[in-house]
């Protein structure tokens, strides 16, 4: 069963920076974009971005450390990464404690 320990804590913010990084390249076309992004998605979010327009994302850069900032849930972690276009939120969660963090959600920059 997993724990908020300093290592999920360290695991779960640096694949919020990892996957931030993936997403933020709108200058990839859509088959480099998404090779690296895929592999950090869960299933759900696999689905829901396997159409989206890198184009249209305006971060080209994380710009800060990963805050976590909320873990209710030892399988769950919302983490907010700093980029260029501001902060995004990005949901993470993991199957058990021998298993990656993967993004499940991007949460745009408010305003």
């Amino acid at each position: 069963m997993p724990t908020w320990d300093d290592e999920s804590r360290e695991s779960a913010t640096a694949a919020a920076v990892a996957v931030m990084t993936a997403y933020a390249r709108p200058d990839l076309p859509f088959e480099q974009w998404w090779a690296g992004l895929q592999p950090l998605l869960d299933n759900k979010a696999t689905q829901d971005y396997a159409y989206m327009d890198p184009a249209r994302i305006v971060a080209t850069s994380v710009t800060g450390p990963a805050v976590i900032t909320d873990d209710t849930s030892a399988y769950v972690a919302f983490v907010d990464v700093p980029t260029n276009a501001g902060t995004y939120g990005v949901v993470l969660s993991r199957a058990d404690a021998d298993s990656p963090w993967l993004a499940g959600r991007f949460i745009l920059p408010k305003g």
